[in-house]
């Protein structure tokens, strides 16, 4: 008992270092906590196989219920505190922060009421019961008590949720009369799968008094207890227990009245065990037997941690010195140190910030896309169609200027006009800054976390933390103001230039379209007049021809004048 209590300090100094190395405060009790694994206890075997009963015989009452038929139905857990300063006889539930007294009877009934709902309408076979519990007789264990696995009540993931990935330790509860079997044991292949080195399995044969007549599976009990048995079992600790041990030593002690009962009865179990399994080693029976093999396989557990761990930490050492060095040891040996590194350190966020913000790393990228693009999206799902609708803008004009309008420039109205339109640009507006704001926020937690400064001193990244989300929430209210004013100062003053900006527009267009049509009359004109050159050069060079052969030439042609015109014009197009 004593080497467990021994060993929850050493486990709670395995989770503070582990919890720096993850870059924790073990400090802050707000936080959430890596929770330590090393006390934890997980009871494997079939239905029927006695693991209540050994459970029972650990916290050192009979608070779970027993059966042969499978009392456990859901996964119980119980978390064990050892108070010396109770009798033997006392059990304290704890239920938040409010303790009671409570009788095992009371307790077992309670139990076995709410397994029997556990499998009611509505409710999951997985559905686990938590229990934390003082007494003087337990130690301080972290218990799971599991549905037996031969019948499926619970799937592999529960069992894995409890017993894998972790470092608790699985006690693989296997009756006597079964030892024979021992090698095809399906909770010692699920234990082999889980821990296949064998640093934190441990093997009980329970229920040794029954099968106290049959010479064959006794002698098979001592083998498998001098590590002779199959090879699948030979690697584990084992440990022989005659189960109800704690039911009669609880009556006992109603009856006698002794405080020492418990352990009166606890060497009584090992006397028994002693006279039945004659030539098993007796370091390997009885419930204080189980409890030393518990304290064993916790304490090779934690040596297969612990190079890691030094490891770890060795290297975590080795970068806060090299920052030390950078910094300047001496700098913090003094509130003035102290203040520069605090500075530096903000530099640092300060830099890493900056560099988020203008070049995109990280997300800075959606600044820019919450400007360029959701915020034009925003624009343009604006009802701008049924503001300019035409019956509107008659509406708004009369509106404005009264039923005797300016005959040539509504100026007014249309000035009107602009103020509406400009109105409905708030709402994007604010959205667009809240989008912003949220963007600086990641930001800046993804700068917290990426300065290695601040990781050495989580108080201080929480603190720039703070600072900077609430400058964030200022400036998100001055933003959203700013944003307010400036729509508000364009509708207040829309300046006579746009209204001339609009004409020239206008005019603009206009003349683009004119010039489009000229550029085509004028390409019509010019193949109108190459084609009259081309004409005129084939009747030239055909009169020069003629002319040359001093004869009358129409005369002398024999084509007809109206195919001779329509040679010439053949000519002239081509």
């Amino acid at each position: 008992m004593d080497a467990i209590v021994e060993l929850v300090e050493l486990s709670e100094s395995m989770r503070q270092a582990a919890s720096l190395l993850a870059d924790d405060d073990p400090s802050d009790d707000a936080a959430p906590r890596r929770p330590s694994t090393f006390l934890n206890a997980v009871a494997l075997g079939n239905v029927g196989s006695g693991k209540s009963a050994v459970l029972n015989s650990l916290i050192g009452h009979p608070v779970l219920p027993t059966g042969e038929n499978g009392a456990t139905r859901a996964p119980i857990v119980v978390d064990l505190q050892r108070d010396p300063g109770l009798s033997t006889k006392s059990i304290v539930l704890q239920i938040d922060s409010k303790s009671q007294q409570v009788s095992s009877s009371a307790l077992r009934h309670s139990l076995q009421d709410r397994l029997s709902k556990a499998t009611g309408p509505g409710r999951s076979r997985t559905d686990e019961i938590y229990l934390k519990l003082r007494t003087s007789t337990a130690p301080p264990l972290k218990l799971i008590d599991l549905p037996g696995i031969d019948q499926r009540v619970i799937d592999d993931s529960t069992i894995n949720e409890f017993a894998g990935h972790n470092d608790a330790i699985l006690i693989v509860v296997i009756p006597a009369m079964q030892a024979p079997e021992v090698a095809s044991s399906r909770a010692l292949k699920l234990a082999r799968d889980i821990d296949p080195e064998g640093t934190r399995t441990i093997g009980v044969l329970s229920k040794i008094d029954q099968a106290a007549s049959d010479a064959k599976t006794v002698a098979c009990v001592q083998a498998i207890l001098s590590n002779k048995g199959p090879r699948t079992a030979a690697e584990i600790e084992w440990v022989a227990l005659i189960g109800q041990s704690v039911a009669i030593a609880s009556a006992q002690s109603g009856s006698v009245g002794s405080e020492n009962s418990l352990e009166t009865a606890w060497r009584a179990e090992a006397e028994s065990l002693k006279s039945i399994l004659t030539t098993a080693p007796q370091n390997k029976l009885g419930r204080i037997a189980l409890v030393d093999t518990i304290a064993k396989q916790i304490r090779k557990r934690m040596k297969v941690r612990l190079p890691n761990l030094l490891t770890g930490l060795q290297g975590k050492s080795q970068v806060v010195k090299d920052e030390l060095a950078r910094l300047g040891e001496s700098m913090v040996q003094s509130p003035e140190g102290t203040r520069a590194v605090a500075l530096e350190l903000c530099r640092e966020f300060e830099d890493k910030f900056l560099a988020h913000v203008t070049s995109g790393e990280g997300s800075g990228w959606k600044i820019v896309a919450s400007f360029e693009g959701k915020f034009p999206d925003r624009i343009k799902q604006l009802p701008l169609d049924r503001h300019f609708d035409l019956n509107n803008v008659k509406r708004i004009v009369l509106e404005a200027d009264g039923y005797q309008p300016y005959l040539i420039s509504p100026e007014k109205g249309l000035k009107s006009l602009i103020k509406g339109v400009l109105e409905m640009a708030k709402e994007p507006s604010r959205l667009c800054v809240e989008e912003v704001h949220r963007v600086l926020l990641d930001i800046v937690n993804a700068t917290a976390n990426g300065t290695p400064g601040l990781g050495r001193y989580p108080p201080f990244k929480r603190e720039i933390i703070t600072i900077a989300s609430n400058a964030l929430d200022t400036f998100k209210s001055d933003a959203k103001k700013m944003v307010v004013a400036l729509v508000d100062m364009e509708r207040a003053f829309v300046p006579p230039q746009h209204f001339i900006r609009l004409v020239q527009r206008r005019m603009e267009r206009q003349r683009r379209e004119e010039e489009v049509k000229t550029k085509s009359s004028k390409k019509a004109q010019d193949a109108e007049q190459a084609m009259m050159n081309k004409f005129t050069l084939v009747v030239f060079h055909i009169r020069s021809k003629l002319s040359r052969q001093k004869t009358n030439p129409i005369s002398k042609i024999k084509i007809p004048k109206r195919d001779l015109i329509c040679r010439l014009l053949v000519l002239a197009a081509k």
